[in-house]
């Protein structure tokens, strides 16, 4: 069961019924947001219930928008580790810090959530067909997710995709077509032009309600790992913004329940320096952002010129007390050098620029030496092979030649 009420445009507050598919085309620009019944909830659902849960995103069921999660689209997302990181901590001079490790995620990525929970719910509204423009991970998500539930599944891909997203979209049997990075910025326009010739349900970023559904269980899942109590601090690497959205989301749900005991959190998010329009919209004080110009980050994530949720991210980290901070691209290698000698974590560079940020945050202030702070790493570094520096692996011809 679900207590899943009504969708809600985040603007003009609109309220759409749940059993049909809704596309997100408010004129008003805001976001449809699926909204559940909690005062209900409060009353008939406890925090032990979901702890008694399985062992993934689906121990949160109810408050999840698929009506029956026994029949629910999965690979065994969720309930990814919260590792406690005190070397790294140490090293950089903060007092207590976590790492979320979404890079454990079926196909990589937290990308995972969004897929198995949007998917669930549009198989059981009778969609057939999906569609999307992805810089990788969630392609390559969507098309295995897809694959599982006996879906159809059509991605654009940019040209600089990285290998193991674009094989992870190939292998599954999805129909997966790459357009020139010079005209990344026409993805968008081309998935709605589909979705319109075809009748295909176009699951972009917030072009739908449901992923971030799936997406707000890291929320979840970080308050209950923490004993339910709320960090000080979460820094999200942002593309398109609606990770981070999600996760408040899911915070906000849970506080509402009466599950989660602190003061919510500064929502702090990380964007690279050659594609920062969140980061830069909220420097300059303004509300949108405007479209970002030419893109110069490594392949990967964080490729969102326009970011989907711009207003609402702004708007989060403002409501929070948060900032934003865009750092270069060899700050976030170093940092996954860093994550990774450290505390055995290997994450992709574009989640590695939540490391990255925290020490610039540290040191100008924005986080405090002695505030407990959790970093997302969105996915493994595995997605990313080609993009990350050359390991140190001297070749050898006899145990002298190893050094101790």
């Amino acid at each position: 069961m679900t207590y899943l009420d009504h969708l809600e445009c985040s603007e003009c507050h609109e309220r759409l019924p749940v059993d049909v598919p809704q596309p997100n085309d408010c004129r008003d620009g805001g976001l449809l947001f699926a909204r559940y019944d909690l005062d209900r909830a409060r009353k008939e659902l406890s925090k032990e219930d979901a702890v008694r849960g399985a062992a993934s995103l689906w121990r949160y069921g109810p408050l999840l928008p698929v009506a029956d999660v026994d029949q629910a689209v999965t690979l065994g997302e969720g309930w990814t580790p919260l590792h406690r990181t005190d070397r790294l901590a140490q090293a950089i001079g903060c007092g207590e810090l976590w790492v979320k490790n979404e890079g454990v995620c079926p196909t990589g990525s937290f990308k995972d959530r969004g897929a198995a929970v949007a998917l669930s719910r549009y198989r059981e509204l009778g969609v057939s067909t999906v569609v999307l423009n992805s810089s990788g991970n969630a392609g390559a998500a969507f098309s295995l997710y897809a694959a599982r539930a006996g879906m159809r599944c059509i991605s654009i891909l940019p040209t600089d995709v990285q290998p193991g997203s674009i094989k992870q979209c190939g292998l599954s049997g999805a129909g997966s077509f790459v357009l020139a990075a010079d005209r990344w910025h026409e993805a968008g326009g081309m998935v709605s032009e589909l979705s319109a010739r075809h009748g295909w349900f176009d699951v972009g970023t917030m072009k739908e309600p449901f992923r971030t559904e799936g997406k707000k269980t890291m929320g979840y899942e970080i308050a209950e790992q923490l004993g339910w109590e709320m960090p000080d601090v979460i820094v999200y690497p942002v593309g398109g913004g609606t990770g981070a959205v999600a996760i408040w989301k899911g915070l906000e749900e849970i506080a509402a329940l009466g599950w989660v005991g602190g003061k919510p959190p500064r929502m702090i998010v990380t964007q690279y320096e050659g594609c920062a329009p969140i980061v830069k919209a909220f420097e300059q004080g303004r509300d949108a952002c405007e479209p970002w110009g030419e893109i110069d980050i490594p392949p990967g994530g964080l490729k969102s010129p326009t970011p989907a949720a711009g207003k609402q991210i702004l708007r989060l980290m403002r409501d929070t007390g948060g900032g934003g901070v865009a750092v270069s691209a060899d700050e976030a290698l170093e940092a996954v050098a860093e994550l990774a000698a450290l505390e055995g974590i290997f994450a992709c560079p574009e989640a590695a620029t939540t490391l990255a940020g925290l020490k610039k945050a540290l040191r100008s202030g924005l986080v405090g030496r002695g505030e407990q702070v959790v970093l997302v790493d969105t996915g493994s570094g595995l997605k990313s092979v080609p993009t990350l520096p050359e390991a140190a692996c001297p070749k050898i011809e006899s145990v002298d030649d190893v050094m101790g």
